[in-house]
């Protein structure tokens, strides 16, 4: 609890500027991708919600079952976050978001039995100096996270793909509210065609224009709008 308690003390996440970033991309790094939470923050986030654990998986959580066996807790597979408030378009858990969602794009990956956390160059927020190196800071206090390597090793299986949410709603009927899934399960549900845009930005440090290609699941986003300079 004290863990996690001080980490969302020590680094806020995203605010007010990087949110402008986010909401003009329209939030691609979202579109059919998979939260999911480290060891230990279901019971933490169920206590900061004043929600018992049963209760809290139950509207919160569903679960991917490993080849080995490990449970992996993720937030309900569908279109929306369950912490978003439709009604006031809300994050209801702001404050102490999964880790793994607050941190983007901040990304890991493991090498050579290693974990290696590292920035998303294709994220808008990367290519703002401000902004790369606000998130570049918190990256020594994910090392300092008791989490095992093996269980970054399972989540590397899946976090980098698309999955389907047409047909992860189908799976669901048949099982309870708070669903076991397996991996080979989850990975028959994988997008195989992404949509690629290519999105122009000029870069001030450099007096350059560049070119990035993106790949989303969702059609609808307009990655054309200008991006403004945040500040924090």
């Amino acid at each position: 609890m004290n863990i996690y308690e001080k980490f969302h003390r020590t680094f806020s996440g995203s605010n007010q500027d990087t949110f402008n970033v986010c909401s003009k991309c329209g939030g691609a790094c979202e579109h059919n991708k998979i939260g999911t939470l480290l060891p230990g923050e279901k019971e933490y986030m169920a206590k900061k919600m004043g929600m018992s654990l049963s209760e809290f998986k139950l509207k919160y959580l569903d679960v991917l079952k490993m080849d080995d066996g490990t449970l992996i807790h993720v937030l309900k597979l569908g279109e929306l976050c369950p912490f978003l408030n439709t009604e006031t378009e809300l994050c209801e858990c702001r404050d102490f978001k999964p880790v793994i969602c607050k941190i983007y794009p901040v990304v890991f990956t493991v090498e050579s039995g290693k974990v290696k956390f590292s920035i998303d160059d294709w994220c808008q927020l990367s290519r703002k100096k401000v902004c790369r190196n606000y998130f570049e800071s918190v990256i020594p206090l994910l090392y300092r996270l008791p989490v095992p390597v093996e269980w970054f090793r399972h989540v590397v299986s899946y976090d980098d793909l698309y999955f389907d949410y047409d047909q992860l709603r189908e799976s669901r009927k048949g099982k309870s509210r708070y669903a076991v899934f397996t991996l080979k399960e989850l990975l028959n549900f994988q997008k195989e065609e992404l949509a690629c845009h290519e999105i122009e930005t000029y870069e001030p440090e450099t007096g350059r224009m560049e070119l990035y290609e993106i790949k989303v699941t969702s059609p609808n986003i307009d990655f054309c709008s200008e991006i403004e300079e945040p500040t924090f």
